[in-house]
């Protein structure tokens, strides 16, 4: 299954494993690194921390076991929900609004909380998740082949967890458990609401940005325009929402992967 992921949430779950190994391995180096501390964003200029901080995973020897099954769960959710949602919206689209959401929300947060510190999951895993939920909110999701879950509630559910601390059930509202999983949520609801959803206008600006970014090609064999790829990953999107992945054919699916790149 792993090694048939797409290439933005393979390398994604691939960033969790690294971490949590690090912090287990290396527990300084892990929290120095990794989380967005405002104070050393804005005066030290630590650039790099505006795109670690969603990737710190924390696993000591004393949770061991919980911190595995929280990596384990967690990568779950990545490749359920964030494969389908790449193979769908393109690598290139998805990796770029994603890397802008987590640029923008570790700066907002530095501006807003200079004494706080932001890192977690939560900014990645929601963005995927949310985003899928807003896509398709009726999407029957099987749980372990038991139940039958909609889309909507599992990504409540997950965020409600979110924000809960290990220690109890009183509600956490610090920054990383709270500010990074509602941005992520927010961008990528914003984000597919503009380009897939209802406007037009957003479609239409992604095509002439990938248009103009795309080298010409030399004359020969004709190559599909943009518009009519698109229109026919229109028809596929739809299809999809209306039956869902296993509905597509072995050519569609093709397709799919194909220009998803």
């Amino acid at each position: 299954m792993f090694q048939n992921l797409p290439p933005l949430s393979r390398g994604i779950i691939i960033g969790f494993v690294v971490s949590a190994v690090l912090s287990l391995i290396l527990p300084t180096l892990a929290v120095w690194v990794f989380p967005l501390y405002p104070a050393l964003l804005l005066r030290g200029l630590q650039i790099w921390r505006l795109v670690t901080y969603p990737f710190f995973f924390a696993i000591s020897i004393h949770n061991l076991l919980w911190g595995a099954i929280s990596l384990i769960w967690t990568g779950m959710i990545v490749a359920m929900f964030g494969g389908e949602l790449e193979t769908i919206v393109h690598t290139r689209r998805l990796t770029l609004a994603l890397i802008t959401s987590v640029v923008i929300g570790g700066i907002l947060f530095a501006l807003l909380s200079p004494d706080g510190t932001l890192a977690g999951s939560g900014m990645i895993t929601m963005f995927l998740l949310g985003g899928f939920a807003y896509m398709w909110p009726k999407r029957e999701i099987s749980v372990f082949g038991l139940f039958w879950v909609k889309a909507w509630v599992i990504a409540l559910a997950f965020f409600i967890l979110s924000v809960i601390p290990m220690s109890g059930l009183q509600l956490d509202t610090s920054a990383s458990n709270l500010f990074g999983p509602f941005f992520g949520a927010f961008s990528a609801i914003l984000y597919l609401h503009i380009t897939y959803r209802q406007y037009g206008f957003g479609r239409g600006f992604l095509n002439r940005m990938e248009a103009a970014l795309t080298p010409r090609r030399s004359p020969g064999k004709q190559q599909p325009s943009v518009q009519t790829i698109e229109q026919q990953i229109d028809t596929i999107l739809d299809k999809i929402a209306k039956s869902g992945m296993n509905s597509l054919s072995k050519e569609e699916r093709e397709f799919l992967l194909r220009n998803s790149k």
